[in-house]
């Protein structure tokens, strides 16, 4: 097959952006789920269970941690990264990078000292 250099860029051009699409779609349909959760920051570990919900656009998101430490967030997935602002006793924002049934996050707090903490999500 003979392409005339024009119609290779063109041609090149749609995979891409094909291929964009795709992977968008397919780290939106891994992200929904029930995660099990596990973070902290030097000394201070926590865990539970983090569910991950389609809300129009957008991610609803819901962490239970030990006792009755719940929050909510929403967020919105831009390629292989889930960013969130949650809220509850304490808020502030988490941005996950999506790897497969994991989700690797750095997260921070308003009122905090501007420490970053990690948190990973497990399927």
């Amino acid at each position: 097959m003979n392409l005339l250099p024009g119609k290779s860029t063109l041609l090149c051009s749609l995979l891409f952006a094909f291929s964009l699409a795709f992977t968008a779609t397919t780290f939106a349909d891994d992200v929904v789920g029930t995660y099990k959760c596990e973070g902290g920051s030097g000394d201070t570990k926590y865990s539970g269970t983090v569910t991950i919900a389609k809300k129009g656009d957008a991610y609803q998101v819901t962490w239970k941690l030990g006792g009755d430490e719940n929050y909510k967030g929403i967020g919105v997935l831009q390629g292989d990264v889930l960013a969130v602002s949650y809220y509850g006793s304490m808020s502030g924002v988490v941005a996950y990078k999506v790897e497969g049934d994991k989700l690797t996050g750095k997260w921070t707090m308003v009122k905090g000292d501007g420490t970053v903490s990690t948190e990973t999500l497990t399927k």
